[in-house]
């Protein structure tokens, strides 16, 4: 390998810039996972609460 190719080939290795935003791009892929999952279960679980307190109020009228 000539040595020029090798100074270039370690100057790509060296730059962490492109790092930086894939880490803050996998970052917000793993905040938005957990809010989904979060709201797909709380969703579920307030669901469930307004059909028994709705038949409640069905049973009582």
């Amino acid at each position: 390998m000539e040595k020029e190719t090798l100074v270039t080939l370690l100057a790509f290795f060296q730059d962490e810039d492109g790092a930086t935003a894939l880490e803050y791009g996998l970052l917000a892929a793993l905040i938005a996972a957990v809010i989904i999952g979060a709201v797909t279960t709380l969703g579920q679980v307030v669901g469930n609460t307004f059909n028994s307190i709705a038949s409640s109020m069905k049973a009582a009228s």
